[in-house]
């Protein structure tokens, strides 16, 4: 019976090392994989932050141009733009996020009448944006 125990210890051994083959190999990539879905997370983030400014940015040129019917477009995707991120945003941002529907109605009903006063709450509306969607320290207000 003595040399059963050698092949015995030989298969579990082997089976140890294929399992601590396996989890050598497994546990870096999904730890690779929990990191890069974080990255392409805030990357997403980041985007809408960035669309966000450009909406803005895009109402205050077309009513700059009297376009006042595709700025209240505009203006109406930005605000729900803005909802959307600021629902999706961590605690940090989403506060100056929500604040920027503070201003919705007024700008709508503004654009609406066609009344030109609008230009100044647009363009506050504007820089309060790039507040709120500033990247982390660094980023340079244009």
């Amino acid at each position: 019976m003595e040399p059963k125990r050698p092949v015995k210890n030989t298969i579990i051994g082997a089976v140890v090392l294929t399992v601590i083959a396996f989890l050598a190999g497994y546990v870096p990539s999904c730890v690779k994989v929990k990191h890069l879905e974080s990255d392409l997370s805030q990357a997403r983030q980041e985007n809408r932050k960035a669309q966000l400014r450009d909406l803005a940015g895009l109402a205050y040129l077309q009513a700059s141009q009297k376009n006042y019917g595709l700025a209240a477009g505009t203006a109406a995707r930005f605000f729900e733009s803005s909802r959307e991120t600021a629902s999706n945003a961590t605690e940090s941002s989403r506060k100056s996020l929500e604040e920027l529907s503070g201003v919705r109605d007024i700008i709508i009903s503004k654009l609406a009448k066609g009344d030109p006063d609008v230009m100044n709450d647009l363009q506050s509306l504007s820089a309060k944006t790039r507040q709120a969607t500033a990247v982390a320290a660094g980023e340079s207000q244009r």
